[in-house]
């Protein structure tokens, strides 16, 4: 089989443009994490331009969500900023029990809010890489299970995590930031398996997805002066790292649009998806079948020979599927 390469993108494109999804999510509740700035800001007035009737936005402090608030309404959506460390499940239970009284249900949650502690593993504390899976794991789990059971009984919803590129890939010194990430991608994989056996995965469709290398607060935030004392090339060379990323900011949120409207079908459910790499390649005649065939978009391992990965003895114990 040919691959279909997709092409690479860091700015905005003609398929995901916004003109293309005017009134795609037209009377929608959207909520989303981390909106009070950079990728969560930009992916709230993409959905308020794609027409979304409401927009909740949370975020740690709620004079932050501000300006965020004001794009929206611009764009003639109601706001709901809500202050929330999603990584407290029991500032997230109050939260969303408000939501949820206040809009009647929540049609598609995009999960942005993260935090990156770069450093080395012998610089680190258990406390600082929990801290890190907390919220970038924890939120995503939070969240998640306050919204499926709504879903579920609408019969339709749209979940999107922000993944990393760090996840499917081994970077020095961010052992925090990659495992949470990767168990991101995995945990949105397993909840998909989850309703796909239950017969809803053409009703609720979850995603994974990298943001691309966007220059926000996480990557341009000054290194640890210990950091820099202990590993001096590390922080002479940071610079020219930095300058790697330069993936538009709003093209996440664009990406996220499109996602939400169930177009991409039913071979991405539960994936990872990188928001740099052209959406309209999964539209393509022959995608479905390459994508399937391959197992490609999911974190997996391989073994020497082919073996497989449960040494064989148990590979069809798990299966639901006819």
């Amino acid at each position: 089989m040919v691959s279909l390469a997709p092409k690479i993108y860091d700015r905005i494109y003609p398929y995901v443009d916004a003109a293309n999804f005017k009134n795609a999510h037209e009377g929608k509740v959207v909520l989303i994490t981390g909106a009070a700035r950079g990728i969560g800001q930009k992916t709230a007035l993409h959905f308020a331009m794609a027409g979304a009737a409401t927009l909740v936005l949370l975020d740690l402090q709620l004079a932050n969500l501000a300006e965020t608030v004001g794009l929206c309404k611009a764009q003639g959506a109601r706001a709901l900023p809500y202050a929330c460390d999603v990584s407290k499940q029991e500032q997230v239970d109050t939260v969303f029990d408000h939501v949820l009284a206040e809009v009647g249900g929540i049609d598609i949650l995009i999960n942005v809010a993260g935090v990156c502690n770069a450093k080395p593993i012998l610089l680190e504390t258990f406390s600082t890489i929990w801290r890190d899976i907390e919220i970038n794991l924890g939120g995503v789990i939070l969240t998640t299970m306050k919204v499926l059971p709504g879903m579920k009984a609408r019969g339709r919803g749209c979940i999107i995590n922000m993944a990393s590129r760090a996840g499917t890939v081994t970077v020095p010194y961010l052992a925090s930031y990659g495992a949470s990430k990767a168990a991101v991608i995995k945990f949105t994989e397993s909840v998909q398996k989850d309703l796909d056996t239950d017969g809803l995965g053409d009703k609720i469709q979850l995603y994974a997805l990298h943001p691309g290398a966007v220059r926000t607060d996480l990557s341009e935030r000054t290194m640890d002066p210990a950091v820099a004392a202990a590993y001096p090339e590390f922080a002479a060379n940071r610079p020219k790292w930095v300058e790697n990323f330069n993936t538009a900011v709003d093209l996440a949120g664009a990406v996220c649009v499109f996602l939400a409207t169930g177009r991409v079908g039913n071979s991405m459910r539960g994936r990872y998806l990188d928001c740099e790499h052209d959406m309209e390649a999964f539209m393509r005649e022959g995608a479905e079948q390459e994508i399937l065939s391959g197992n490609l978009h999911t974190l997996e391992v391989r073994f020497l020979g082919g073996l497989p990965n449960d040494g064989g003895s148990s590979s069809n114990l798990f299966r639901f599927e006819e």
